[in-house]
C-alpha cells in the first residue's frame, strides 16, 4: 500500500525536520499515539492530505511525497502513525476548491444525521441551489437543539451536521468578500476548509460502519465540476 508525506514548503515538518528523496525518520517515542513523537504522520491517499492539511499542520506551501513506511501502528481514518518513513519523491498535492469541501462536508453529515430539515437543506445545497447566507438558519437551530437531546454518537452528527452548514455559509461568506476584500475572502475559504475538515473527524466517530471518505472526496469534486 502506497503512503503519502506531507511537509512545508521547505520540506520540513515538526521541529525543522527536513526531508527529501531518499531521506528516512524514525519515531523517537516508544508508543503508538497519534500526535506525539510516538509516531511519524503520513496519509494513505493525497485526497487525504489535501483535505485535512489544514486541521493537521496547516502548511501554507504544502509538498507531497510519496513515500515508504514500516510498522504503521495507528490510524484514526484521516491519518495513519508509522514508526518509520522514507520519502521517496515528490508529486503533485490535490487541488480541493472551498464549494468541493463543503460539498464533501455535506456529503459526510448525511452518512450519519437524517434529521428531516437539515436533511432537506442538505439536498438542496448539493443540488446546487439553496446556497445563499442565511438559508441554512432553520436547520442549524434544529441541530443545536438536537445536540442537548441525542445520544453520544448522534451528538457527534449533529456536529458533522453543523459543520456541514458552517463550511457552507462560509463558502458563501468567501464568494461575497471577493467583492470586498481579498484577505477576507482568503479567511472564509480557510474557515470553510477547516470545519469541512473537522466534519470528518465528527463523522467517523459518529458512523457505525466505516465510511469511505475518499469516494466522498471524489464524489464531492466530481459533482463541482459538472
Amino acid at each position: 500500500m502506497k503512503y503519502y508525506k506531507l511537509t512545508d514548503g521547505n520540506c520540513q515538518t515538526l521541529g525543522a525536520t527536513s526531508w527529501g528523496e531518499g531521506i528516512t525518520h524514525k519515531a523517537t517515542g516508544k508508543g503508538k499515539n497519534l500526535c506525539s513523537n510516538d509516531v511519524i504522520h503520513v496519509y494513505d491517499h493525497p485526497l487525504k492530505a489535501a483535505m485535512f492539511n489544514c486541521i493537521h499542520v496547516n502548511f501554507s506551501s504544502p509538498v507531497l511525497w510519496e513515500c515508504r513506511v514500516k510498522k504503521v501502528v495507528a490510524n484514526d481514518r484521516l491519518k495513519a502513525g508509522v514508526k518509520q518513513c522514507t520519502t521517496i519523491k515528490r508529486i503533485p498535492l490535490p487541488q480541493i476548491t472551498t464549494n468541493q469541501r463543503v460539498h464533501f462536508a455535506i456529503l459526510l453529515a448525511l452518512q450519519v444525521y437524517k434529521e428531516e430539515t437539515f436533511t432537506k437543506w442538505a439536498k438542496k445545497w448539493l443540488s446546487g441551489k439553496g446556497r445563499a447566507r442565511g438559508e441554512a438558519e432553520a436547520s442549524r437551530a434544529r441541530a443545536e437543539t438536537a445536540a442537548w437531546e441525542a445520544s453520544e454518537a448522534a451528538w457527534a452528527a449533529t456536529w458533522a451536521a453543523k459543520a456541514a452548514e458552517k463550511a457552507a455559509e462560509a463558502a458563501t461568506w468567501e464568494a461575497e468578500a471577493a467583492a470586498w476584500k481579498a484577505e477576507a475572502a482568503a479567511w472564509a475559504a480557510s474557515w470553510a476548509a477547516k470545519v469541512a475538515a473537522w466534519a470528518a473527524t465528527w463523522v467517523t466517530q459518529a458512523a457505525e460502519t466505516q465510511i469511505d471518505l475518499v469516494s466522498l472526496i471524489k464524489q464531492a469534486i466530481r459533482k463541482e465540476l459538472n
